[in-house]
């Protein structure tokens, strides 16, 4: 008989014992939150590769195989890749040494963001229908900010940023993770050389995202209380825009803040909502942001969740009606996040039903959405028979390449 070796969650939780660290402790260290940790040593979530990087040195742990044991292949190309991301590479590591003719003026360059970003709301295929327009949106960006002088210059800049800011978010699940840094960094230093403080705080929270994926999140609430200070004073004499910024600084820290286990979460969370209310005129939804009263609920449903309180979560997403979420690849997220919750409480027939309608959304947020595949590969292996063969269909419809 063959001894049958421990899973990688009973591992976790054996080097963690043997390092004498509470599950919070751990969670604190790695930047994960407790609740993460619990569902990852009974087995209720997978561990993946990011997580284990990140547990790895506070558990005494120098080769991986020593989390995921002998029979775990790990493969570096694991993860699905969009067939624009070469393009997209292309245009960002394209550098004009020498140019010439005329640029685009500022105002067309604002329509054409605008009208990207419009894209990526409304579009089932976002991620296709944005990999088709980055390239010469970038190109277009690069060169104006190049060749114009003055505040033309400057507003070009600023629009070169957002650029930038639209690829991160196509790169975000299914990029090089170099290629997420590079938008991050090209977007901040155009922001700064546009000298434009909201242009600086939108950069700060596309950075305080990706800090947060690396396990660098108290370093993302530092950057996004700096954009604040930018913010704050000049809501009450400003337009809309500002406080669109605010309420989405907020929004973001609460996330941070949730998925390290912290609580105060709330707190961000309802200084978000409470500047929606006040600042913003009833009805108002952000051109790129998507902020608006709905997705101050989608967040307050995501934070629950990261704090591991499904109850809370259905609690909050009971009065909100998806249709209402004023984006296509949100409300496909926003699936994911109510399929997690029913994932938490071990409740499959659920998590399949809200992962199917999240397909039925917007196929590509299923298909790129880490926690989608994760709770679709084990409900692929581990669901009960008689939905087991659905979910391994579904599985196989989202990891086909759109065509």
């Amino acid at each position: 008989m063959v001894d049958q070796q421990p899973t990688p969650g009973q591992r976790v939780e054996r080097l963690r014992r043997q390092a004498g660290l509470s599950r919070e402790r751990l969670a604190g260290l790695a930047g994960l939150s407790p609740t993460t940790i619990k569902f990852i040593e009974n087995g209720r979530r997978s561990l993946t590769l990011r997580a284990a990087q990140q547990l790895a040195p506070h558990l005494g742990v120098h080769d991986l195989g020593d989390l995921f044991g002998p029979q775990v292949a790990l493969s570096l190309d694991g993860r699905p890749s969009h067939p624009a991301v070469d393009d997209v590479r292309r245009a960002l590591t394209a550098w004009h040494i020498t140019i010439a003719g005329e640029p685009e003026t500022p105002e067309y360059l604002r329509g054409a963001i605008d009208s990207a970003w419009q894209t990526w709301h409304t579009s089932r295929h976002q991620r296709t229908e944005a990999g088709v327009i980055l390239p010469g949106l970038l190109d277009a960006t690069q060169r104006a900010a190049r060749l114009h002088t003055g505040d033309a210059r400057r507003q070009s800049l600023a629009q070169l940023a957002q650029a930038y800011h639209l690829a991160q978010a196509f790169l975000a699940w299914h990029g090089d993770r170099e290629l997420c840094w590079l938008t991050v960094d090209r977007g901040m230093a155009a922001a700064l050389d546009a000298d434009d403080p909201l242009a600086i705080a939108q950069s700060i929270w596309y950075a305080a995202h990706l800090l947060r994926a690396v396990g660098r999140g108290d370093e993302a609430l530092d950057r996004l209380r700096e954009a604040r200070g930018l913010i704050e004073p000049r809501v009450a004499d400003g337009g809309v825009e500002w406080a669109e910024m605010l309420a989405d600084l907020h929004l973001c820290a609460a996330l941070t803040r949730a998925r390290t286990g912290d609580q105060g979460a709330w707190s961000d969370w309802d200084a978000a909502r409470q500047v929606v209310e006040r600042a913003l005129p009833e009805g108002y939804v952000g051109l790129r942001t998507r902020v608006s009263r709905p997705l101050v609920d989608v967040y307050a449903v995501m934070c629950a969740v990261d704090l591991g309180d499904p109850d809370e979560a259905q609690r909050r997403a009971h009065a909100l009606d998806p249709a209402s979420i004023p984006s296509t690849e949100r409300r496909g997220r926003h699936y994911v996040e109510l399929a997690r919750s029913a994932d938490l409480e071990g409740a499959r027939e659920a998590t399949l039903h809200l992962l199917t309608r999240a397909e039925a959304t917007s196929p590509e947020t299923v298909r790129y959405s880490p926690a989608a595949q994760d709770m679709l590969g084990r409900l692929s292996r581990e669901a009960p028979a008689s939905i087991r063969a659905e979910a391994a269909d579904l599985a196989r419809r989202v990891s086909a390449p759109e065509s």
